[in-house]
């Protein structure tokens, strides 16, 4: 191994470990791989964008335009209503079906469109049958998977293995040179689900129920509704609901306005609440009943210095956290650290960015400074938790740091609920997220608080906290809880709900409700999320959405009829939407025939067959230009475009020969279906976390390499590899179409593990056992 090519390889890890977590986008990844190859001389500049203009490259962007078409076209559509009609309510018939289905479109559609297009009417058809999501949803994603190893366009993987033949100058891979194979492969898939698979699937009890109640069922609304009644001479009556924030203050999600008989389901944010209104919620109860203690309590801003800060006994104390200290990736409060120690944090300082709200749940990092205060003893013995932070400075100079900090004054009334009960049993600060710094008792300061200090009348509590936050929840003043309700009537007239989950590609993914400014823009009420077979209902607005996530929305049904459109969910409930523009079916099926005329006849490679169907349907107007830039996965061409110079890169450095050597003497003396097998298995692994394009492009120098040192043909090998690569069944993250199911499907991550991975067993030795009988070595 040369030193040239044990740099290579140590870029090559760096891109495969930033691949595997996603510190950074797949895609940003490969330009930073090849921009490091570029710069290191591996990569020529006149190589660096060769990828850009390859024919796999060329071929993937007209995949996307074509498989839009079929979809905008309602051809989908049409195959998924004779679905329900030729086998009706029976299980094992529609789960057979849905997985040919699933298979036929992938041959010639994107995977993950094939699977999209078909999840809404799947889904209706359990619910007429009453069949168990669970039972169809993963058959579903794994037939499309299987379905695109049938053609040369059915896949990534298959498109970049015959396009780095061509450009070795060897004869390329045609349109279906891959189908006995891949349909041998489905068939498998098939008959693995029918007699094994379907056994290990999740099960759903299911009741007989409307849409609506089944989706309140599923997301547990059972218990999980009451009402809160607006008493006469309320701080917020008259107020809009905006304006008051009480669904954020209070961490609910306000379902309806029930006024005088009426019921105002999925309110505006300009409802005007008036005394008598009782709101239709959902939330912890019991979490609301603990945080509605604190009405009635007077708050008042201030200061350290105002508050007579430095005093005797008390000093103040800045602190750095250690590289290993036990507080990184922890908050205050989750560490007990005014509890072990006996000082309370007032701030936290990080690159110059002084934080003081909510610092007890701040997520602490290495290098962090704090800022804190107590009595003087009690900083006095910090100096025994060297392994936690290093102490820069105490005393009145700490002191001197935080004289212009804000503290709230929280005063507690004679008749506050908190009088009597100690600090641990009110949970006052976790529900309202402050940290109490000290409490004036009989005109004495306690500096050094114990969970177990009980609250007395006319305490007055120096906090720190946000401030505008909890005037929000104080101000809401008086209001009255009253009994559960049950979860009927969620829908009317006017309001519905309904089910959608968050896409592949979608710009939700990784954003809260409230960056993404969901109900604002959508005009639709978020109510719950599914995620990994579990809902969630509480602090939505702060949770980041995932693809597969789940949503229970709720909103006027002319909003909701405007979802099949949003580019960022798939809807999986039946709604009323626009028709598909069936008009233009024929000009889609005419381009999908000439791409397979062009390649069949062999009078156009598959790049140009492709292009030139995707030119033909944008000319008959099946689709248009604004929404063919739409549905190109961007991030998928990049992506590839990118990643292809790193073979160029592992064949000049000599690191493919280093590799193939390697893969030689371990099995090479096994001869090649032992050679086979070890590329075969590579393969699938690297797929199971990396897409399964760049793990092509990665093994195909490999390949060729080994081919040619055992002299051996490398039409098996790399059509094994290009295979293997689509075999991700294990994880939910192996592939998207996977990953878009799991919500709907209420899959854990384990499912896919329990039965994708017998399934992955079973493909990887049909093809060792089969790849060399239709491509001999």
């Amino acid at each position: 191994m040369t030193l040239e090519i044990a740099f290579l390889l140590i870029i090559l890890a760096g891109m495969i470990v930033l691949f595997l977590t996603e510190k950074i986008p797949i895609d940003l990844t490969a330009f930073l791989g090849l921009s490091i190859l570029v710069f290191t001389g591996y990569v020529t500049a006149d190589q660096a964008f060769t990828g850009f203009a390859s024919s796999a490259v060329i071929t993937m962007l007209s995949i996307f335009i074509v498989s839009a078409a079929l979809m905008k076209a309602g051809v989908a559509d049409v195959i998924a209503a004779w679905i329900h009609r030729w086998v009706g309510n029976r299980e094992l018939p529609l789960l057979i079906t849905v997985m040919l289905v699933a298979g036929i479109l992938s041959a010639f559609m994107n995977n993950i469109a094939a699977t999209a297009v078909l999840m809404p009417a799947i889904a209706s058809i359990c619910r007429r049958a009453g069949i168990q999501p669970s039972k169809i949803f993963m058959p579903l994603s794994f037939g499309a998977i299987l379905g695109g190893t049938t053609t040369l366009v059915g896949t990534p993987p298959n498109i970049l293995a015959g396009s780095v033949l061509a450009d070795q100058g060897l004869k390329p891979f045609e349109l279906f040179d891959f189908t006995p194979l891949g349909l041998i492969l489905l068939g498998l898939g098939i008959v693995y689900i029918v007699f094994f698979g379907k056994r290990l699937l999740p099960e759903q009890k299911l009741q007989e129920e409307n849409d609506s109640q089944e989706l309140a069922r599923l997301y547990r609304f059972e218990n999980s509704l009451f009402t809160i009644r607006i008493p006469s001479g309320s701080p917020i009556e008259g107020k809009s609901l905006s304006e008051t924030d009480i669904g954020n203050a209070l961490g609910i999600q306000i379902i309806a306005v029930l006024r005088g008989g009426e019921r105002i389901l999925a309110p505006p944010a300009t409802t005007i609440l008036k005394s008598g209104d009782e709101l239709l919620v959902d939330g912890n109860q019991e979490r609301l009943t603990e945080l509605l203690q604190v009405q009635g309590i007077d708050v008042d801003d201030t200061t350290a210095r105002q508050l007579g800060i430095p005093q005797r006994g008390v000093s103040g104390v800045k602190l750095r956290l250690k590289k290993n200290s036990p507080l990184i990736n922890t908050s205050l409060r989750d560490y007990g650290f005014r509890e072990k120690l006996g000082v309370s944090i007032m701030a936290v300082n990080r690159n110059d960015e002084r934080h003081t709200h909510t610092v007890g749940d701040f997520p602490l990092q290495e290098g962090d400074v704090l800022f804190g205060m107590g009595a003087s003893e009690k900083v006095a013995d910090l100096s025994k938790y060297n392994d936690l932070f290093e102490i820069e400075r105490t005393g009145v100079t700490a002191l001197s740091e935080l004289r212009h900090e804000p503290i709230l004054i929280l005063r507690l009334p004679k008749d506050s609920l908190l009088v009597g009960k100690t600090i641990s049993e009110s949970q006052v600060a976790e529900l309202m997220g402050i940290m109490i710094l000290g409490i004036l008792h009989e005109e004495k300061v306690k500096w050094t608080i114990s969970p177990d200090y009980v609250f007395e009348a006319n305490d007055q509590l120096f906090v720190s906290g946000e401030k505008e936050k909890l005037k929000r929840l104080l101000k809401i003043g008086n209001v009255e809880l009253a009994s559960q309700v049950s979860s009927h009537g969620l829908e009317s007239e006017e309001v519905g709900i309904v089910e959608a989950t968050i896409a592949p590609r979608s710009t939700l993914n990784g954003m809260t409700l409230a960056e993404a400014d969901f109900r604002q823009r959508r005009g639709l009420q978020v109510l719950a999320v599914w995620r990994e077979g579990h809902p969630i209902r509480d602090e939505l607005a702060k949770l980041s959405l995932r693809v597969g996530d789940g949503l229970l929305l709720q909103g006027k049904r002319g909003d909701l009829a405007k979802l099949p459109k949003d580019d960022d969910l798939v809807v999986l409930s039946q709604i009323d939407e626009e028709e598909r523009n069936l008009e233009k079916a024929p000009y889609a099926i005419g381009g999908l025939l000439l791409m397979i005329a062009l390649v069949i006849t062999g009078f156009q490679p598959i790049q140009v067959a492709a292009f030139a169907a995707a030119t033909f349907i944008l000319f008959t107007r099946a689709l248009t230009m604004q929404e063919a830039y739409r549905v190109i996965e961007w991030r998928a061409i990049f992506l590839v475009a990118a990643v292809l110079p790193v073979g160029a890169a592992m064949e000049s450095s000599g690191t493919a020969s280093l590799i193939a050597n390697s893969v030689m003497m371990f099995a090479g003396d096994l001869g090649p279906y032992a050679v086979l097998a070890s590329l075969i298995v590579l393969s699938s692994l690297l797929s199971q976390g990396l897409d399964g394009a760049p793990a092509v492009v990665l093994l195909t120098p490999v390949v060729l390499t080994t081919a040619k040192g055992l002299d051996v043909s490398p039409y098996p090998l790399m059509m094994g590899v290009a295979l293997a690569a689509s075999a991700a069944f294990m994880t939910p993250f192996s592939h998207k179409a996977n990953l878009l199911v799991m919500g709907a499907g209420g899959y854990r991550s384990w499912d896919y593990v329990k039965v994708g991975t017998p399934l992955t067993i079973v493909i990887l030795a049909t093809l060792v056992v089969l790849v060399p009988v239709f491509f001999p070595f």
